[in-house]
């Protein structure tokens, strides 16, 4: 079955990895039971109504496997607004409702991001394939995370150097030959890096799949710092959370620009921050061996998602256009993750 062959590669995918977001030891086991030391818990929420929102809710063990089995009763929520100082007066309990990608019958739909741009060169190239190790290394990984999708998963493959060099080589389909074929397509740009432009592109081309029918996510791939969109990181954001679609990103850096927990240079800090504000995780690949593990990785945490329904009480909530802040908290065995969404009250 489509779960099974994507949950499968998620037991291959940490045997690499030397670095996660939270910069934990890795492990090389699969999805896990609740019940670990500790979890991590990310997700997006959006409005579905004054009285109701909705979103798609992450939640790793410390090895950034994905843990399973987590029901309603592991979830707690609560809106506030208004100032830290009255706190006690703007704010009301939700009630939530947890169902997995699998029992609510969505397939997945990721739209990938690919760099292209001159320091992706850099380095020595493999005589056969006639292109450089990272390029060649990146379009493998994205193959294997083809050879992965279910029958009625989608895919996008978006390439990008500079700004004017942002092309949808593919757009979202469940073909694997075109995504394959489009995979190996070499951008010709070799200029700077567009990174955030490529991002909201591909979070445009995501918002066209049905939130209903499809877990949707981005994942960024970059060896370097944005310096050449013409959109903001801001707009990024808006963008991501408007839209309820997270956006994974994976680093391919040097090690000079890598700290234990990641985020101690500028362009490490950009992408765990783009990864954390809209609701998915990053990942850093200190070489070329990583990335297909990361890509199963990846695919093995929207697999593994919850779609998260909140009602709020019809009562005591605030005026139309206030921005509310959802506090968001799983906990299972005494382990506890809490993570927070903004959104204006429609």
């Amino acid at each position: 079955m489509k779960r099974t062959a994507l949950l499968s590669l998620v037991i291959l995918f940490v045997l690499a990895v030397t670095s996660i977001y939270e910069g934990c030891k890795k492990s090389d086991s699969g999805p896990t039971e609740p019940g670990q030391s500790s979890i991590q818990a990310n997700g997006t929420m959006t409005p579905l109504s004054r009285t109701q929102a909705q979103g798609t809710l992450f939640v790793n063990d410390a090895d950034g496997n994905a843990v399973v089995g987590l029901t309603s009763s592991n979830i707690t929520v609560r809106l506030r607004w208004g100032t830290a100082l009255v706190a006690v007066t703007d704010s009301l309990a939700g009630q939530a409702v947890l169902q997995t990608v699998s029992s609510s019958g969505r397939n997945i739909a990721a739209a990938m991001t690919m760099d292209y741009s001159g320091s992706m060169y850099a380095g020595p190239y493999d005589s056969v394939a006639l292109k450089y190790k990272r390029i060649l290394n990146m379009e493998s990984a994205v193959k294997t995370f083809v050879n992965a999708m279910g029958t009625n998963d989608k895919m996008e493959i978006v390439k990008f150097g500079s700004y004017n060099a942002i092309n949808v080589i593919q757009a979202f389909t469940s073909s694997k030959t075109l995504l394959l074929r489009a995979a190996d397509t070499l951008s010709f740009d070799r200029n700077n890096t567009a990174l955030y432009g490529s991002i909201v592109q591909s979070i445009l081309d995501a918002k066209g799949q049905s939130s209903t029918s499809y877990a949707r996510a981005v994942v960024a791939f970059t060896d370097g710092g944005e310096n050449d969109s013409q959109v903001t990181r801001d707009s990024l954001f808006r963008a991501a959370r408007r839209n309820g679609i997270p956006v994974y990103t994976v680093g391919l850096l040097d090690s000079v620009y890598h700290t234990t927990p990641p985020g101690g240079y500028s362009e490490e800090k950009d992408l765990v921050q783009i990864a954390d504000s809209t609701g998915g995780f990053y990942f850093y690949a200190p070489s070329g061996t990583q990335l297909a593990q990361i890509y199963q990785r990846i695919s093995g945490q929207l697999s593994n998602s919850y779609q998260v329904t909140i009602v709020w009480p019809s009562t005591g909530l605030p005026l139309t256009g206030t921005v509310v802040t959802v506090v968001i908290t799983v906990t299972y065995n005494g382990v506890v993750a809490t993570f927070t969404r903004q959104y204006s009250i429609p």
